[in-house]
């Protein structure tokens, strides 16, 4: 061999060699990169996972929040239900009093509002005409009796109420109707209803 084939033999050698390293490191390189991508890979597919994870249970959450709420959406419709209906009978019966109950029940509240200003006493049309007169004397006498300075009249107008009375004097009214008394005990008990399920 003559020193140009043996200069063509080294410079193919060296060209091999430094081909090789470019191939090997490009080889480790790859290796490096694929290994990378795979780690990246599992990095955003566990933050997926975790993310999904995260929605399935506020999804969860949700939809038993408001399975909640529509739990006791129906639980005080039902409450309010038996309430009217509790307060359907309580207007039957005040409706049907005993006749002496019922006159009892006019004097007392009559005699405790009219105090010592008095005033028009106005009733439902029935009772204006039955016992309105009786009651009205009956009640002065035992303001009368009482010292007190109040007198009630007979208001020639009637109301429109279940039972009871309202004293107009001036431009003051004390309402002793079935209907304000029920109105106000209707809406205490609404506020312990909501207080029950609301707490």
């Amino acid at each position: 061999m003559d020193a140009l084939e043996k200069m063509k033999e080294a410079i193919l050698q060296e060209a091999q060699l430094k081909a090789d390293e470019v191939v090997e490191a490009a080889t480790r390189d790859a290796e490096k990169i694929l290994q990378e991508a795979r780690a990246e890979a599992a990095r955003k597919r566990e933050e997926k996972l975790a993310e999904a994870g995260e929605k399935a249970q506020e999804n969860v959450r949700r939809v038993s929040t408001l399975a909640d709420l529509d739990a006791r959406r129906q639980l005080l419709a039902a409450k309010e239900e038996l309430i009217e209906e509790a307060f359907s009978c309580a207007k039957r019966r005040l409706a049907s009093l005993e006749p002496e109950v019922y006159k009892h029940y006019l004097k007392q509240a009559l005699f405790d509002a009219a105090g010592d200003t008095g005033g028009d006493v106005i009733m439902l049309e029935r009772d204006r005409l039955t016992i309105g007169e009786e009651i009205v004397v009956e009640v002065n006498a035992e303001l009368d009796k009482a010292s007190r300075k109040g007198r009630v009249r007979l208001a020639d107008t009637s109301g429109d109420f279940i039972g009871g009375f309202v004293l107009s004097s001036g431009k003051v009214e004390v309402n002793c109707t079935f209907d304000a008394i029920l109105a106000r005990e209707y809406e205490a008990l609404l506020i312990d209803v909501a207080g029950i399920l609301f707490s």
